[in-house]
């Protein structure tokens, strides 16, 4: 039976890699384009002991007492997009919710590839394309006013209370 192999540094080029420890107090950021120069194709595993002695640790990685504590941190959408995990809203969309099943209290944006978010008047859009559209839909028809392209995504958020 074939396990899943460890993550490699090649993975992290161009992105940065973070290590904490809690103990320590220690939140750190690496280059991953510079940790590939120096290290090369190391596995993330084995090159925890070397960011651990980089970042002034005196503990051991290896061995039973007073071990490092030293471990990669990632932020909760790094970990949920690694994971494959989708919002609950995210599925609604995915299963073909339409503009009339949405909540008074829920909001439609739309988030564009370049980055620009822009909240979107439902109202309009029922005029427009009617209540039964599917919001999925909808995703394909909004331009961006910014990069004029048409490949916005649409997210559903609550109104604060």
């Amino acid at each position: 039976m074939a396990g899943k192999q460890a993550a490699t540094l090649s993975e992290y080029r161009g992105k940065k890699v973070t290590v904490i420890c809690e103990e320590c107090e220690v939140l750190q950021h690496f280059d991953g384009d510079e940790l590939f120069s120096k290290h090369g194709d190391a596995s993330m595993p084995e090159l925890l002991g070397d960011l651990a002695r980089a970042v002034g640790c005196e503990r051991p990685k290896k061995g039973y007492y007073n071990l490092c504590r030293l471990f990669y941190y990632r932020r909760l959408d790094e970990w949920v997009r690694q994971r494959g995990y989708i919002s609950r809203e995210q599925h609604e969309i995915e299963l073909g919710k339409r503009l009339a099943d949405l909540r008074e209290w829920e909001v439609l944006k739309a988030v564009c590839q370049c980055g620009r978010r822009a909240k979107l008047n439902r109202k309009a859009l029922e005029r427009q394309v009617g209540s039964n559209a599917r919001i999925k839909d909808l995703a394909t028809k909004l331009h961006c006013k910014e990069c004029k392209r048409y490949a916005s995504v649409i997210e559903i958020s609550s109104l604060p209370r």
